[in-house]
């Protein structure tokens, strides 16, 4: 799978004074920082005090400093309830957002402790790695269920890749297929057992693997929305598109394998009805339209014939199966 990059107009705002400013403020050491992949934001690995940390810098139209808080937030709460994540930490000045300001442009710093592990690979992680991501969402689910923050996030129609559909993707068919998955979610029962704060992003870009331990990283998606669709979103991610695994019985099989494996782990912690386990096909529908658009928003659509063989196979795939009704993957989850 490759990364969607950042939109354009938004690297075009971004300079080395900023990312300067920002790793001053959290006295990582400048020369030392190395960039990393960023989906939504400009991340770098550095230094401070001769310890690895990770700093996190996005355009405001992004993320808010508010947005922002709330998401430390929970990453906070989270760790004080036992579970490993990277926390947060405080620049020079005391504060776990910094907000740097430089001619029209406003950019919004944040530090993190560094995880170690590596980048997971799709569907190649042994069961007991699957088996202990899904412990951890499944707890952190639990853990959602008493979660009352000070600081609140978005709901997940309020998520820009959503909102912002209609201006990223023309195609109109595209649009009311979407309006149709939304309307089908927003059917769907929001009490306490099914419906709260999620990590919105649990996926191998997202998961790192350190002697089949995983470190869950990068909460900048937090969202409130189903615990089914932070399941459908590893799945969607887990699961090969046709054009790397082309026959349909093995697609299926690595869907099993990696959601067996899940499911076991995340029933340890944290209980989900049928009817919730229904609904996965729903939300992974929703993530294929939430990436087509973010493909749109980011991407040369006038230059198509240079993209590469991935994510010109990968978006046909995604709108074939949309336009079509057609199953990302064909799988009854509440008979596995």
């Amino acid at each position: 799978m490759e990364e969607i990059p950042i939109e354009s107009s938004i690297k075009d705002k971004f300079s080395k004074e900023i990312l300067l400013e920002g790793a001053g403020r959290f006295g990582i050491k400048f020369e030392d920082t190395i960039e990393l992949d960023g989906f939504q934001n400009f991340v770098f690995l550095g230094k401070r005090e001769s310890i690895n940390v990770i700093l996190r810098i996005a355009h405001s139209s992004h993320r808010s400093k508010d947005m922002t808080l709330a998401e430390v937030e929970f990453i906070s709460y989270l760790a004080d309830s036992g579970m490993t994540v990277s926390k947060a930490l405080l620049s020079n000045q005391g504060e776990y957002v910094e907000v740097i300001e430089q001619a029209d442009n406003c950019f919004i710093a944040t530090a993190f402790e560094f995880a170690p592990g590596r980048r997971a690979e799709i569907c190649v992680e042994s069961d007991i790695f699957y088996e202990r991501i899904g412990r951890f969402t499944g707890k952190m689910h639990k853990l959602s269920k008493q979660f009352s923050p000070i600081q609140k996030r978005y709901d997940w129609n309020d998520n820009a890749a959503i909102t912002k559909f209609k201006n990223y993707v023309p195609n109109e068919m595209l649009q009311q297929k979407l309006e149709l998955i939304i309307s089908q979610i927003q059917s769907l029962s929001r009490d306490r057992d099914s419906f709260g704060l999620i990590h919105g992003d649990i996926s191998p870009g997202n998961y790192l693997n350190h002697e089949d331990h995983p470190s869950i990283i990068d909460f900048d998606q937090c969202e409130y929305s189903w615990f089914a669709s932070e399941i459908a979103t590893s799945i969607f991610h887990e699961t090969p598109i046709p054009f790397i695994i082309t026959d349909v019985n093995r697609r299926k099989t690595i869907t099993k394998r990696f959601f067996l494996n899940f499911f076991q782990g995340y029933s340890k912690e944290n209980t989900l009805s049928r009817s919730s386990l229904d609904a996965i096909p729903l939300f992974i529908n929703l993530r294929q339209a939430i990436v087509i658009g973010l493909i749109y928003r980011s991407s040369d659509m006038g230059n198509f014939d240079n993209w590469s063989d991935w994510n010109k196979e990968a978006l046909t795939f995604y709108i074939n199966n949309i336009k079509n009704d057609i199953p990302y993957i064909d799988l009854d989850f509440t008979s596995l």
